[in-house]
């Protein structure tokens, strides 16, 4: 039987390094409460939510979407150095992850994830995993945080259908 989730240590780790170590600035500088600027990416337009010294957070606007009570987004990360692949002698430098968000809660988990060799989603996929709704694995989404600033993007982005409030 073929596993779908082939790098959860891997997995576990990039998302506690995501989701608790990483406190961040508004990219590019930009004065509180004002939006970011687009940057186009890959798969269509990419919008800097995060910016730390080891990593900075794109949302694809487009992407954002009501999934039941929660918010479902498209996000990618570019890395200053190197993450470590699951594979031997593997490493990435971008990655493309789905994320279903719990707005009012302020949690995040993996709905699937790739890993890129080069910046910009380039390069050749590293790894890869999707996750299903039973075994989601949520985390919490601090304001200060790369999580909490995808967090805080999409469920202010989020169609106005969406029952749960945005964080305020």
């Amino acid at each position: 039987m073929k596993h779908r989730i082939e790098f959860p240590y891997a997995v576990a780790l990039v998302m506690c390094a995501l989701g608790s170590g990483c406190s961040t600035s508004p990219a590019g500088g930009s004065a509180p409460g004002s939006s970011p600027a687009p940057a186009s990416g890959a798969t269509g337009q990419w919008v800097s939510v995060a910016k730390a010294d080891a990593q900075e957070a794109f949302v694809d606007p487009g992407s954002i979407t009501i999934a039941g009570n929660m918010v479902e987004a498209r996000a990618k990360q570019n890395f200053a150095n190197p993450q470590p692949a699951a594979k031997k002698d593997k490493t990435y430098l971008s990655s493309q992850s789905t994320y279903r968000i719990d707005c009012s809660g302020r949690k995040v988990a993996y709905k699937d994830i790739q890993a890129f060799a080069a910046a910009d989603l380039q390069g050749d996929v590293v790894q890869k995993a999707t996750f299903y709704e039973k075994n989601l694995q949520w985390m919490d989404a601090p304001q200060s945080t790369v999580f909490g600033k995808l967090l805080d993007y999409a469920c202010e982005h989020a169609p106005a259908s969406m029952p749960a409030q945005p964080p305020g």
